[in-house]
């Protein structure tokens, strides 16, 4: 067996020889020998699953909570309907069907001025006391859900988009 000498050629960096030869094969291993972790068990709220079912969890909550907030407030269902006022002794009474919700009552006065009166509405009525001087002979009041938004008119078409309805006191039974 003839030895070779590594880098005596020109160009090529010397590579001394030490005079130690280490044969070739598998004597050794040039990896170290690996021991055996310990297995670490997590703690339930550090398991990926947990934290990714908490976080959908947190996710359909705030989703629930929007749509019930967004239902609430663009209630297509609330609507005024079968409106009536009667006068009994200087006392004007609104009447009107619709489901339990909130609603707002405004006078409308001859000059086209409204004032708010939703403090006046118990239910689907409002009392609404003559001695106050609220309400004239040429007085309307419009009566509409409290979540409609928008100027209070007495024209039809607002009326029916705001799902409100209106009377008169010049037409109010005594």
């Amino acid at each position: 067996m003839q030895n070779t000498s590594l880098g005596t050629a020109p160009g090529q960096t010397h590579l001394p020889q030490t005079g130690v030869t280490r044969p070739l094969g598998t004597t050794g291993s040039v990896l170290p020998e690996l021991a055996e972790a310990p297995a670490r068990e997590r703690k339930w709220w550090r398991h990926p699953a947990f934290i990714v079912s908490i976080a959908l969890t947190f996710v359909a909550l705030a989703g629930a909570v929007a749509w019930f907030v967004i239902s609430a407030l663009n209630d297509d269902s609330v609507a005024v309907s079968g409106l009536s006022l009667s006068v009994d002794g200087g006392n004007a009474h609104l009447d009107w069907s619709g489901p339990d919700a909130a609603y707002s009552v405004y006078a409308v006065h001859g000059d086209g001025e409204s004032t708010d009166l939703t403090q006046w509405v118990t239910g689907t009525e409002a009392w609404l006391p003559a001695a106050l001087g609220i309400y004239e002979n040429d007085t309307c009041f419009v009566v509409r859900p409290t979540a409609t938004s928008g100027d209070v008119s007495l024209d039809a078409s607002t009326l029916g988009s705001q799902r409100a309805q209106s009377a008169c006191v010049a037409d109010a039974a005594s």
